[in-house]
């Protein structure tokens, strides 16, 4: 018996040995003299008018070649824009990925130079490069030739005069109604609201523009009637999407939360619920933390759900790491169609 715990000692040593060769050896390859940065391709053109009708439309494709650190670990890539002249000091980044390509759409593009400060309507001048990492987050940074845009924003401004009002709306039928909010295709809006029954357990909605009575729409099946009757709803989250093109709506039970360790309810939930803001196109809470680790999820399931990556900031629903943090109190904004999310200390 002491001679076979022996020899498992030995191959287990010997394991140990070959992986601290293997290590070592991964080491000695990332010699930096060898290195080579990414390179971005001149774009076909480099003046670019943004349109919010075409906000869903990607507004131009950037590519660029593959960095090399002398090691089959495939590289990370940030794609970074800034003001001409501010030498990346203030940069948003428009996508962070494991390819040579990202599409980026019209809107997409609008919120970041807008963010940077170009004026809408007004045409500025931006500053793009690649940052590859290999590693951990921000170790051994390459940086790629800079590339020049002219381009002309919209205004970011998503609101509308619409509204949703009634028993079942948080501030009854009196108001101020839900805010509607712009999507990228003109005359959708949606409105993101807790749906509640009333005191006699009714539950109705309509809509209306200015939070007045002159302009208002009711109906019934997903149809809309100028005028027409209360709209019956269950109670519930929900994002309801208001065509008034076709004249249809539609009401899907809807929230975004954060589940976790860390959070007041643990990872059985209920989820600590984000709000939406239409100024950001984004999500956010404002929320104390324990120590421990969070996701966020739809719907208090398991079945869509961002957890975090070795890029900071960066989220994915591919098999997402659960999220570290500190015990404080947060302001914690996602968004999910980029795919990012930030988390500040209050």
């Amino acid at each position: 018996m002491k001679n076979f715990i022996k020899y498992i000692s030995l191959a287990c040593a010997s394991i140990f040995a070959l992986s601290a060769c293997n290590d070592d050896e991964d080491i000695i390859k990332l010699d930096p003299s060898t290195f080579v940065a990414p390179k971005v391709e001149t774009p076909a053109s480099s003046t670019i008018e943004l349109l919010e009708e075409n906000a869903a439309n990607t507004a131009m494709t950037f590519n660029w070649s593959a960095a090399n650190y002398g090691t089959n670990t495939p590289p990370k890539y940030e794609l970074q824009i800034d003001i001409k002249g501010d030498n990346f000091e203030n940069h948003q980044v428009l996508t962070s990925t494991s390819t040579l390509t990202a599409d980026v759409t019209v809107k997409e593009l609008n919120l970041a130079v807008i963010a940077l400060g170009l004026e809408p309507f007004k045409e500025g001048e931006i500053e793009y490069r690649i940052v590859s990492t290999v590693g951990t987050p921000g170790y051994q940074q390459l940086i790629s030739n800079v590339n020049i845009l002219k381009i002309t924003p919209y205004p970011t401004d998503l609101s509308t005069n619409w509204g949703v009002v009634g028993s079942a709306a948080p501030n009854g039928w009196d108001g101020p109604d839900v805010p509607f909010w712009k999507t990228d295709v003109t005359n959708v809006f949606v409105a993101y609201t807790d749906l509640k029954p009333n005191d006699k357990n009714e539950s109705e909605i309509k809509f209306r523009q200015d939070n007045k009575w002159e302009l208002d729409y009711g109906g019934s099946n997903g149809k809309l009637e100028k005028g027409g009757k209360n709209i019956a709803v269950d109670a519930g989250t929900y994002k309801i999407t208001m065509d008034l093109t076709n004249l249809t709506y539609k009401l899907d039970k809807y929230s975004w939360g954060l589940v976790g360790d860390a959070t007041a309810n643990g990872w059985d939930g209920p989820d600590q619920k984000l709000s939406y803001d239409g100024a950001l196109d984004a999500w956010t809470i404002t929320t104390t933390l324990k120590d421990g680790e969070f996701k966020f999820r739809l719907n208090n399931d398991w079945g869509t759900n961002y957890g975090g990556t070795s890029n900071a900031g960066e989220l994915t629903d591919k098999d997402g790491a659960n999220i570290k943090i500190k015990a404080g109190k947060y302001k914690i904004t996602a968004n999910f169609t980029k795919k990012t999310y930030t988390v500040e200390a209050q």
